[in-house]
């Protein structure tokens, strides 16, 4: 394949945007572009979970000018960027090496084809479906205007271009009904149909749709430009129960049921757990619907249970947590937090290079579980001595 032009950061930006919203994302969480000019040319691209020490000198080694990570390289509010600060320290070093970033953190966790669903698949689930059905942030809304009928499918177009009507795969997702809209202008209106004083009645179309809570402010800016009223009537409901498409985590069944050991033999492998794999709960069971967790989603234990699943995969499990799989009557399986987060790097990968072709040279850094296991005739590295 030709090469061609280089991608920009906004382009790339745009493209993991369609298959991982980022309006789609926790209130509390900072996904982005974070660091860098969005106009900066990314011909070559690394993809790692974090901006550590090591990904930064890959990205050099590389001459990449775009990191594009799953955890977010700023976090919190930085009041200075400095290298001996280690809020800053990696923000200090990507600005100095000419590099931009690009996180993608709960707006891929939530999403139907994100980390969990990764996982669910890299295992060989089927009838994979979300664990919890919910938004990130509780902020899906629904939003109802009244608009005349000539006017219905220009005001639709402007939402769609806003953001709005994004329901898991499905584009434009919108219903309509028609009715009458009746008002009276006062004397200081301007309305588009009627005047002072006289009652209008005018053939409306009522239009539906959906919005994520961080895109409403600017949706609503671009229906009210849209729409010919001077004021238009627009109402706004908030949604729960995954109106969105997503959910945290993800439930599907093995073709064929094994016992616990040979799924966490397969589980180890597929998944490369190089920091072991740690057990909680029943460990004489036979294995066929499995429940799982990108990152740290011991928190979710009892969903699992609730869901029927015999096993439970995620990371960062706890010693109370740990009791609770036991009492739950689930076996839980820790494989790391990195093991359990790093099969999305190859969904950002393929969606970049799927878009972009040879114009964007990818590439995917991998780390080491920081937290690895010991024991005697072992390194503390976790190597044979």
């Amino acid at each position: 394949m030709t090469r061609g032009t280089a991608p920009t950061v906004r382009e790339v930006y745009e493209a993991l945007d369609a298959a991982w919203p980022f309006a789609h994302r926790a209130d509390w969480d900072n996904v982005g572009i974070l660091v860098g000019d969005p106009g900066q040319s990314a011909g070559r691209i690394l993809i790692a979970l974090d901006a550590t020490r090591a990904a930064i000198e890959k990205l050099i080694a590389i001459k990449g000018s775009l990191l594009v990570t799953h955890h977010p390289v700023v976090f919190s509010p930085l009041k200075s960027i400095r290298p001996d600060s280690q809020a800053s320290a990696a923000a200090f070093s990507l600005l100095k090496a000419g590099a931009s970033v690009i996180s993608a953190h709960t707006n891929a966790d939530s999403a139907p084809r994100g980390v969990s669903w990764a996982i669910a698949r890299r295992l060989g689930l089927e009838f994979i479906h979300p664990l919890v059905p919910d938004e990130p942030s509780g902020g899906a809304c629904k939003i109802v205007v009244f608009v005349p009928a000539d006017n219905a499918d220009s005001i639709l177009a402007a939402l769609s271009g806003a953001g709005a009507g994004r329901i898991g795969e499905y584009a434009d997702c919108t219903f309509r009904s028609e009715g009458t809209g009746s008002f009276v202008p006062s004397g200081n209106a301007s309305p588009a149909v009627g005047g002072e004083g006289g009652k209008v009645s005018v053939a409306e179309i009522r239009l539906e749709t959906v919005v994520a809570g961080a895109d409403l402010p600017r949706v609503l800016r671009v229906l009210r430009d849209a729409h010919p009223y001077e004021e238009p009537a627009i109402d706004v409901y908030p949604l729960k129960g995954g109106a969105l498409g997503g959910g945290y985590g993800a439930v599907g069944t093995l073709r064929n049921p094994a016992p616990l050991k040979d799924v966490l033999d397969m589980i180890h492998r597929r998944l490369r757990c190089d920091g072991g794999i740690r057990v909680a709960g029943p460990s004489r069971r036979t294995v066929r619907r499995i429940a799982v967790m990108g990152g740290s989603g011991a928190g979710f234990i009892h969903a699992a249970a609730e869901a029927g699943a015999d096993l439970f995969v995620t990371g960062d499990v706890k010693y109370h947590e740990a009791q609770e799989a036991e009492n739950a009557g689930i076996t839980v399986a820790d494989v790391g937090h990195g093991a359990a987060e790093k099969w999305i790097l190859p969904e950002f990968r393929r969606v970049i290079s799927e878009r972009f072709g040879a114009s964007a040279d990818v590439r995917i850094f991998v780390e080491r579980e920081p937290l690895r296991p010991y024991r005697p005739g072992e390194t503390p590295g976790g190597e044979k001595t």
